[in-house]
C-alpha cells in the first residue's frame, strides 16, 4: 500500500490472548490505549484518513496469529468513501445510556454485522460519566465478538474482523464474523443479508447477552 503508514499495535505479551479472552481491567486499558493512538494519528493531520481494524483467525485476512490491532495512516485516499450511514443502521438490539448496539440491515459486505456505537472522545475525556461509558463500549464489544465466535451460526465461526469509525459525531465499532467471502460480494460488490427473521432471532439472543452488562 503506497503513501500510507502502517503501524501494529500489540494489545498483550501473551501470544494466545484475545479481546474476547481479557478480564475487565485489561480489556478496558487496551481498548482505551488504542482509541488513543488512533486519535493521536488523526489530530496529527497527516492523513486524509487513518483506518483502525482488527483481524483474527485464518479467513480474517490477517497474516499474524498475536493479539494485535492496526492503525493505518491513508495519505491520499479517503477510507470512507465507499461508506454510507445506512451502513451503520439497522435492527436495534441494545442501550445503555449513550451506548448503544444494533445489527446492520444494509451491511458493508454482509451477512452478519453488528455495530457498538459510543459518543466520539469519551475515552480520552477524564469525566466519570465518559469513563464508565468508554469502558462499557470496550464491554459491548467484547459480548459481540464472544457472541459471534460462540453462538451465532452454531458457534462454527473461528475468525473475526473488528473494524473502527468515526461517523456522524460517535465512534462506531463494527464486529463481524469471517467466512469465505461470497461470490455476489467478489464479483459484482454485492452485499448479501440475512433474512430480517434471522437478523430477529440473532438480535434477541444477543440482547440477552448484552443485558448482563450493568
Amino acid at each position: 500500500m503506497r503513501a500510507t503508514r502502517q503501524t501494529v499495535l500489540i494489545e498483550s505479551a501473551d501470544h494466545d490472548a484475545d479481546l474476547v479472552t481479557y478480564e475487565p481491567d485489561e480489556l478496558h486499558h487496551v481498548m482505551r490505549f488504542a482509541l488513543g493512538c488512533w486519535q493521536q494519528m488523526i489530530d496529527s493531520q497527516q492523513y486524509r484518513s487513518v483506518l483502525m481494524y482488527k483481524n483474527k483467525g485464518p479467513l480474517s485476512g490477517g497474516s499474524l496469529v498475536h493479539p494485535h490491532m492496526q492503525i493505518v495512516g491513508l495519505e491520499q485516499e479517503d477510507g470512507y468513501a465507499a461508506l454510507t450511514l445506512a451502513n451503520f443502521e439497522g435492527i436495534a438490539v441494545w442501550q445503555q445510556g449513550r451506548i448503544s448496539v444494533n445489527i446492520s440491515t444494509e451491511p458493508i459486505m454482509g451477512f452478519f454485522e453488528v455495530n457498538v456505537s459510543a459518543p466520539q472522545g469519551i475515552a480520552a475525556s477524564d469525566d466519570a460519566r465518559d469513563q464508565a461509558e468508554a469502558d462499557l463500549f470496550a464491554d459491548a464489544i467484547q459480548v459481540a465478538l464472544h457472541y459471534i465466535l460462540h453462538e451465532h451460526h452454531g458457534g462454527r465461526a473461528e475468525s473475526y474482523n473488528l473494524f473502527f469509525y468515526h461517523m456522524d459525531g460517535r465512534t462506531i465499532a463494527k464486529v463481524l464474523p469471517r467466512w469465505v467471502v461470497s461470490p455476489y460480494f467478489v464479483g459484482y460488490r454485492l452485499a448479501q443479508v440475512n433474512a430480517e427473521t434471522t437478523l430477529d432471532i440473532d438480535a434477541e439472543r444477543l440482547r440477552a447477552h448484552l443485558e448482563t452488562l450493568v
